[in-house]
């Protein structure tokens, strides 16, 4: 089984889907080195339980997703709306993990990360739609 493949095992739903989503698009170096790094982060979010980290990874998913859609699909306009909400949501998330503690900490950061997911689930829609769009022939297409 492919590195990726091992970490997507353990991985949440949303960024293993995310993951797998842009694998497709690995023939660009580019692509291939933004897809490792994230590969080492879901490694680490799976090696702890901070969801610190874990919000991190998603992010870190989100940024990925965007970069390949960029550089695989110019002409898509989604990914300067996808960096935005991103920033908006780590802004957030950077301001809930200083101002709280405790159980008020993990409440708040368990919303946040449902809208996390949430955006990297239209994020996924969109990859697939993208993907299934390409003719046959397209390299991008595999």
């Amino acid at each position: 089984m492919s590195r990726v493949g091992v970490f997507l095992k353990a991985a949440t739903g949303a960024i293993a889907t995310t993951v797998t989503l842009v694998t497709a698009l690995r023939e660009n170096p580019e692509i291939a080195k933004s897809l490792d790094g994230l590969v080492t982060r879901v490694k680490e979010t799976t090696d702890g339980d901070n969801p610190k980290r874990r919000f991190d990874t998603k992010m870190a998913a989100i940024n990925t997703a965007a970069d390949a859609v960029e550089l695989a699909f110019p002409e898509a306009t989604e990914p300067a709306g996808w960096r935005r909400q991103a920033q908006a949501l780590r802004a957030r998330g950077e301001l809930i993990w200083g101002a709280n503690a405790g159980a008020t900490r993990r409440k708040a950061m368990k919303s946040l990360d449902a809208e996390v997911t949430e955006l990297l689930d239209r994020i996924n829609e969109r990859l697939a739609q993208l993907q299934a769009d390409l003719p046959a022939d397209d390299p991008r297409a595999s």
